[in-house]
């Protein structure tokens, strides 16, 4: 049922301004949302130039293992670029240790670098980024990242190169001036709203659980009873704050506030 309603909600969820595709790989369903990719290749021309991991990641949605990537370790100022195309994807300065394995970063350059879309191949609905030059996979979007944006871009290693700002000045002055002249303007919802509205729905259901079962439980003896009682109240709050976080990027922002602010 999930599935048959997708496409009306893609529909109900996009604006006149936002394109999207339905393509159907391997009978799953991605949304794609942004900017035609302006590096195209044929297959060949990319398995050639990639790395066959860096080609699985990069052109087949792959996931590199955690723990894996030398760019973990990377705390040198700098930029990191697509493996694909070498576009400017994101900056040392917003780079923290997430714990996950991957490298990660709270926010792009800008939000012209990465093209945002919401696949389904774990069923659930994630945030997927994409280079928006080569339309290259990186990684995915979660909404457990730290101030100021509370977003995680979570990055396969493999999909991406570093370049220190010593070694290329040129490129560390153009991308301290796409910063410096990042604005951020609302996600597209197309691209919100489906996890948004799926994690609402998980509240609901683990709220509608507690209060079912709260007055039962509340009449027990039982101390372990009681506190388990309260776990599904947990889930519902935990799902009900990342449902509200997602929302907010459909909010337009205040000027200059792309540092401050979710992509």
């Amino acid at each position: 049922m999930l599935r048959a309603a997708l496409p009306a909600l893609i529909l109900l969820c996009s604006g006149p301004a936002e394109s999207f595709q339905l393509p159907l790989v391997g009978g799953r369903l991605r949304i794609a949302v942004g900017r035609q990719a302006a590096t195209e290749k044929t297959d060949a021309e990319w398995r050639s130039m990639l790395s066959p991991e860096a080609y699985h990641v990069l052109r087949e949605e792959g996931t590199e293992s955690p723990f894996t990537s030398e760019l973990n370790a990377v705390e040198v100022a700098g930029t990191f670029v697509c493996g694909g195309c070498r576009a400017p994807l994101f900056a040392t300065k917003t780079k923290y240790d997430s714990g996950s394995g991957w490298p990660s970063f709270y926010s792009p350059i800008d939000q012209s670098a990465l093209t945002l879309a919401t696949d389904y191949k774990l069923v659930l609905p994630r945030t997927e980024c994409r280079c928006a030059s080569c339309g290259g996979h990186l990684g995915h979007v979660f909404e457990d990242g730290p101030q100021p944006t509370g977003q995680r871009f979570c990055v396969n290693g493999v999909a991406m190169d570093f370049c220190a700002d010593e070694a290329d000045p040129g490129l560390a002055e153009a991308v301290a001036k796409r910063a410096a002249a990042a604005t951020r303007t609302p996600s597209p919802a197309s691209a919100v709203l489906p996890g948004a509205l799926f994690n609402a729905a998980l509240a609901m259901s683990f709220f509608m659980s507690y209060a079912e079962n709260c007055g039962k439980v509340e009449a027990s003896a039982d101390a372990a009873a009681k506190a388990l009682a309260y776990f599904p109240l947990a889930c519902s709050v935990f799902y009900g704050t990342i449902a509200a976080r997602s929302l907010r990027r459909l909010l337009p922002a205040p000027p200059n506030s792309f540092d401050s602010e979710v992509l």
